[in-house]
């Protein structure tokens, strides 16, 4: 009898402590949930004032008059005055600069053929910084068609029309360019015209590395073939292929037994290419 009354008591106690385990579980348990409620509870107030926040300082920055536009300053261009930079920019004074920046259109100011790129930084509260990065003319090119000069940068953008007396050193004359019947200024040349510049590129590497005497003052497009003219006097017509290297090496032993002032013609295109004059 007592043997069972000691079991019934461990039996008990064992029953106790377990109902005791569970209760404790189930506290960690309310006390974890509710920790995560107080985590999301703290995270939403903190959101909530954040966007409070921010729509405040919007509201601040587009209506005080603090941040009514004062003064620019205009750094990077020779060509065009301050009035026409902020003509195109459409800044005008004493209105709020952000929502001035913030309706800019960039079509405005790419209607400036010789404007590659605006950086527009504001000096707080009220002023902004603009530079400017202009394109320069490296190619003189003839429009046979109209009987037109027009100087292209080196990306292929048309600058502007041009007169064969206003022909720089620094811009390469060229011929046998494709100009539309309409020739937008700021508009690129079309892309078979880009593929030409870019042969000639190939061709100009290939002369710098092997230091060749003269200078390259026209290349001719036309006929499929890429020519260039040294010193106004000799012409070189090479062919449009991967064997830059190899012609131009060529070239260079042809040009050093009839020297750079030599006026004529040598066509690497034939097998075994010699100068002919004119």
């Amino acid at each position: 009898m007592e043997k069972l009354e000691y079991k019934r008591s461990r039996t008990s106690n064992k029953n106790r402590n377990v109902l005791n385990e569970n209760l404790k579980n189930s506290k960690n348990k309310k006390n974890v949930v509710n920790k995560k409620h107080k985590k999301k509870k703290i995270l939403f107030i903190f959101i909530i004032l954040f966007i409070t926040l921010l729509v405040i300082g919007g509201y601040l920055l587009f209506t005080l008059p603090t941040f009514n536009l004062e003064a620019f300053q205009i750094e990077g261009t020779d060509r065009y005055s301050n009035d026409e930079i902020i003509e195109k920019l459409g800044l005008k004074k004493g209105e709020n600069i952000f929502i001035q920046l913030l309706k800019r259109d960039q079509n405005n100011i790419n209607s400036l053929s010789y404007i590659q790129s605006v950086n527009i930084n504001i000096v707080w509260p009220n002023k902004l910084d603009i530079k400017i990065t202009e394109r320069v003319s490296v190619y003189f090119a003839f429009d046979k068609e109209k009987n037109k000069f027009y100087k292209i940068d080196k990306e292929g953008y048309i600058l502007e029309e041009g007169n064969i007396t206003e022909k720089t050193n620094n811009e390469l004359l060229v011929y046998g360019f494709i100009f539309d019947d309409e020739v937008i200024l700021g508009s690129r040349i079309k892309e078979v015209d880009i593929s030409k510049i870019n042969i000639f590129n190939n061709i100009k590497e290939e002369f710098d590395k092997n230091s060749i005497n003269g200078s390259i003052t026209k290349v001719n497009f036309e006929n499929s073939l890429t020519t260039i003219t040294l010193n106004d006097k000799l012409n070189v017509i090479f062919p449009n292929d991967t064997d830059i290297e190899y012609k131009m090496s060529f070239f260079k032993s042809i040009l050093s037994k009839i020297g750079e002032d030599s006026v004529g013609v040598i066509d690497m295109t034939k097998t075994d290419p010699v100068f002919s004059s004119f």
